[in-house]
């Protein structure tokens, strides 16, 4: 069974009534009324974090107890800052930075990516999308895998 990465954007007041209340995540999460945005990147998730060095992963809080991972939770001005550094990413790049990972390294799911190329194109663009329109938006964002 494949492992993905789910992100949702809520606005900063959800955001901050979640980190005070962490019963709220599992709620809103799950009840998926209060999401403004949300997107799952299936299992490129590690390809992309390794290619992209955090870059739309790192986040400013991880909370254990929810949901059956534990999630991220990104605040708005990271959220601006992953989408203004996402930006600057091409498709040329990210293939580039494919080409040069090890293939020892440990990646989930290296090899498929590696032989199709567009699969994980496909999962990068609605990242990058993700993020604009979560920054645009001025959102706060949680992450978890599921």
């Amino acid at each position: 069974m494949s492992m993905n990465l789910f992100f949702q954007a809520f606005p900063v007041d959800d955001i901050k009534s979640m980190m005070n209340t962490h019963s709220l995540i599992d709620k809103w999460v799950y009840g998926g009324e209060r999401a403004v945005i949300d997107i799952d990147i299936e299992d490129a998730w590690d390809v992309l974090n390794n290619i992209l060095g955090g870059t739309g992963f790192e986040s400013d809080e991880f909370v254990d107890d929810v949901l059956s991972n534990g999630c991220e939770v990104l605040f708005s001005e990271t959220v601006k800052r992953h989408a203004a550094a996402l930006s600057e990413w091409t498709h040329e790049r990210l293939l580039d930075a494919l080409r040069q990972l090890d293939p020892d390294d440990g990646s989930y799911h290296f090899e498929h990516f590696r032989d199709q190329n567009e699969d994980l194109l496909e999962e990068f663009d609605k990242l990058c999308a993700f993020y604009q329109q979560a920054a645009q938006a001025g959102l706060g964002v949680i992450e978890y895998a599921a």
